[in-house]
């Protein structure tokens, strides 16, 4: 008897750097390949900065990662449509590797880079693919970055 595992989506986290569009080129390439749908995000960490004492200034970053998470997932969404992979994109607020591993099904797989826009923080893989890879109960592939 042999079983065949399909996965239903693709779970794409982006945090718009190069190196996390590198990811998400390979991940559209899964979906594309699996014929299945992509889902991508964009987790906004905006907690540690709630302690700031200056209310525009918090209001200011907050605006400012705003605008960077669409940005991104508009970037997503445009390559995905150019390869032919249908999407749906969110843009979240939390912790990224708990939101990504909350918005992800058993189902699923995560598709991920290495390293993200805070640069390499440990010396394999950076902080929240780490913690993605820990805590996930499904799939996760991870790119590497450079």
């Amino acid at each position: 008897m042999v079983l065949v595992f399909m996965y239903e989506r693709v779970i794409l986290p982006t945090d718009g750097s190069e190196i996390a569009e590198k990811g998400i080129l390979k991940g559209l390439e899964l979906a594309k390949a699996l014929d299945i749908p992509v889902y991508s995000i964009y987790v906004m960490n905006v907690e540690k900065y709630e302690q700031m004492r200056e209310r525009g200034v918090r209001q200011g970053v907050k605006k400012n990662m705003k605008k960077t998470g669409e940005q991104a997932l508009t970037w997503v969404r445009k390559k995905a449509h150019e390869m032919g992979v249908d999407i749906t994109t969110q843009l979240l607020v939390g912790e990224p590797y708990d939101r990504i591993v909350k918005e992800a099904h058993k189902e699923d797989v995560i598709y991920m880079s290495s390293h993200g826009a805070s640069g390499i923080k440990e010396v394999l893989l950076g902080s929240t693919t780490q913690r993605v890879l820990k805590n996930a109960g499904c799939t996760v592939i991870v790119e590497k970055g450079e």
